[in-house]
């Protein structure tokens, strides 16, 4: 198996039981994908038809409010990405998913994915464990978003994620936290 998959096979056996002719019959189905720094995964109006495996680089998910860029998530190494709500409901997003860094992307078609949930019931722990971790960042987004003060959202990015404070603009973090630049700079003053 070539290395480009290492880290996806890995990530797939620390959730469901495959063997080596599992992981090689899901790794055919897999396509390797470049996405250069600014270049989208997907836009807003698109049905998503891909579930991606990051191998490289980082990712920002926004949406458009009024003609403004409001970033709800980021997404790392390691990590699946997809705009979930179209992939499952073959509908059109309502995201824009675009890479922050030059980045390498494994990618899983609607259709593939479906096959190998039919041929191998490990699969779905994959999709009930994706379902599982969406549903929990929503919800942790959500409180944090209604009930923390900015000093508090900043605090828990930079607890939790010191990686997107270290590789993401303060223009997108402020716009994640639902907070301006100013504040933002203001914040980080105040912690230094």
């Amino acid at each position: 198996m070539s290395p480009e998959f290492k880290s996806f096979t890995t990530y797939l056996k620390s959730i469901a039981s495959f063997n080596e002719i599992d992981l090689e019959t899901a790794m055919s189905l897999v396509e390797i994908k470049e996405i250069k720094k600014g270049d989208y995964f997907i836009k807003e109006g698109k049905v998503c038809n891909h579930i991606a495996f990051i191998n490289k680089g980082i990712y920002r998910i926004f949406k458009l409010k009024n003609g403004e860029e409001l970033n709800v998530c980021f997404c790392i190494e390691n990590g699946v990405m997809s705009s979930f709500e179209s992939f499952v409901n073959r509908s059109p997003t309502n995201e824009y998913i675009q890479a922050l860094e030059d980045s390498e992307i494994l990618i899983l078609s609607f259709d593939n994915l479906n096959k190998l949930i039919t041929s191998n019931p490990e699969w779905n722990k994959i999709r009930l464990t994706l379902t599982n971790q969406e549903c929990i960042r929503l919800a942790e987004r959500a409180n944090s978003l209604s009930f923390e003060t900015a000093l508090e959202k900043y605090q828990n990015l930079t607890d939790k994620e010191p990686h997107i404070i270290q590789r993401v603009s303060n223009y997108h973090i402020a716009s994640y936290l639902g907070i301006t630049p100013e504040t933002l700079s203001r914040i980080r003053a105040k912690i230094s």
